[in-house]
């Protein structure tokens, strides 16, 4: 179970640093590259929305 907590803080981690990684993008003025990074963002959280409650690990959000 340790294991299975440990990817998701990873996985959080991860997604904590695209996100950072999007708005320099946008504060350098890339904004297609900002938005292309945004839709895959949202292509991750939707997919981690519609796992089932027992297969989410405790430190998703």
């Amino acid at each position: 179970m340790d294991q299975f907590n440990t990817s998701g803080l990873g996985l959080q981690k991860c997604l904590l640093a695209l996100r950072k990684e999007r708005d320099l993008l946008k504060a350098q003025g890339k904004d297609e590259e900002a938005q292309r990074l945004t839709r895959k963002i949202a292509g991750m959280e939707a997919t981690l929305a519609g796992m089932p409650l027992e297969m989410k690990p405790p430190t998703l959000q």
